[in-house]
């Protein structure tokens, strides 16, 4: 395990709350204070990766309007680095949404 960022640990609070959309998580202030200089979705998408490869998130998806169901580890990976999923709205965002969540909410 590499080490824990503030950028990881900002994911990982604001994943306790629920299914965090990752447009969401690309705007959070407490996640863009962690990044510094960095391009939000580039940094989000790598921290998100290393807390999913450490089994510290999940990543779920599905149409925005319905119940997103959890993605198996191989198409979490594909889904992350798509930069269009970081923002409400663009191409990317209008059919399938993705979500993660810090595991800890499961384990309470």
């Amino acid at each position: 395990m590499t080490r824990m960022t503030r950028l990881h640990e900002a994911l990982l609070e604001l994943g306790l709350e629920d299914l965090i959309p990752l447009p969401e998580a690309a705007s959070a202030p407490e996640v863009l204070a962690a990044i510094g200089g960095s391009r939000p979705p580039e940094a989000i998408a790598r921290a998100l990766l290393d807390l999913l490869s450490w089994n510290l998130v999940q990543v779920w998806t599905g149409h925005w309007q319905a119940e997103p169901m959890l993605a198996t580890r191989e198409a979490a990976e594909t889904l992350l680095v798509d930069e269009e999923k970081y923002a409400f709205g663009a191409e990317g965002d209008r059919g399938e949404r993705v979500y993660y969540v810090n595991v800890a909410n499961y384990r309470a």
